[in-house]
């Protein structure tokens, strides 16, 4: 394989779009490195290969026109998913016809986000997209609504991100030189720090765009997140030692109710990365979260202050929130590296 669809892949690893107009940068990463948001272009051809795989869907197209091969990515299938669609909608051999986002410096990849099939049918991979060619659209939120908590569940349930989320990142932060240094050396194919499958540790996991699950664990909480079936366990008891062990990249998470609020505070955290974009995390950092209902409970407020002095001159808070959307469950991600990748 060429070295050209691996740096691709690589990049795009950052992203996994959230459900999401297309027009919007998602809570992850933009795919500007790679494509060009203002470059919609076509491609039409037979697919001769797909890859319906967490962290995105992928195929490659020959085209009818010139008979070169397409790289095409989508979405997650955690994403795709979520819009009633799975591998059965499309197959090896089908002719199609697609639409997206054209790359920046070469003219063989795109980000798909319309799909034409044989039967006149048109596939819309991701949330805001319109039809190009026809109205029989395959390709909507299956979801239920945002619902009160009546039951008086609180906490403990399936919380889903909220479908058009401001912005978890901030534009820019007061960064120490020696962070700054490390942000500005930053190669996105080389230095991307989830490529190849590797699990986020804390801070960067918690922008994931998935369901998050609080369970109770005994006297303990364990927070399941969907993105790379990621699990972190809170300890709540004021006997040290009492939770289950997180991985070193997640740190050790402590929490406390502050009425009806948890408050969680993770030190010693092993992972070397702020966010994917380049920004050092120091050793001794600590984070405190904040997880705030909403009044009728249909609502997670979610706040995140990082205190790192060996990155930061001044804490940084973060924010997003997620929604109750009875039904929804947190799914297995199983995320599968691109094999081309690792050799």
């Amino acid at each position: 394989m060429s070295r050209g669809p691996r740096i691709c892949r690589s990049i795009v690893v950052l992203m996994l779009v959230t459900l999401v107009p297309v027009g919007r940068a998602s809570a992850h990463h933009s795919s500007a490195a790679v494509y060009d948001r203002d470059n919609f272009v076509e491609a039409e051809g037979d697919i001769i290969d797909m890859s319906w795989v967490n962290p995105h869907v992928r195929f490659k197209l020959r085209s009818v026109a010139d008979g070169r091969i397409w790289e095409i990515e989508s979405n997650s299938v955690s994403v795709v998913s979520r819009f009633g669609l799975d591998e059965s909608v499309v197959k090896v051999g089908t002719h199609v016809k697609l639409a997206g986002n054209g790359g920046r410096l070469r003219d063989d990849i795109m980000w798909v986000t319309n799909m034409l099939l044989p039967d006149g049918r048109e596939i819309l991979f991701g949330s805001g997209i319109a039809a190009r060619w026809s109205t029989r659209t395959v390709g909507a939120d299956t979801r239920g609504a945002v619902a009160a908590d009546t039951a008086n569940v609180g906490l403990f349930r399936v919380w889903t991100s909220v479908t058009s989320p401001p912005d978890f990142w901030r534009q820019s932060y007061p960064l120490t030189a020696a962070a700054a240094a490390k942000r500005a050396a930053f190669r996105p194919v080389v230095d991307d720090p989830t490529k190849n499958c590797a699990p986020k540790g804390m801070p960067y996991l918690m922008e994931q765009p998935y369901p998050v699950e609080f369970v109770r664990d005994g006297d303990d909480i364990a927070l399941k997140l969907e993105e790379y079936d990621s699990v972190r366990h809170i300890a709540m008891s004021s006997a040290p030692g009492t939770a289950k062990r997180n991985a070193p990249r997640l740190g050790r998470s402590t929490g406390h109710w502050d009425g009806a609020v948890l408050v969680v505070e993770t030190t010693d955290i092993d992972y070397p990365h702020f966010d994917g974009r380049g920004i050092p995390l120091a050793p001794g950092a600590r984070v405190e979260e904040r997880f705030t209902l909403n009044a009728d409970g249909s609502r997670l407020d979610y706040t995140m202050t990082v205190t790192d002095p060996g990155t930061f001159t001044a804490p940084v808070t973060l924010e997003k929130q997620w929604e109750w959307r009875p039904g929804e469950h947190v799914r297995p991600y199983g995320c599968r590296p691109d094999s081309a990748a690792t050799q």
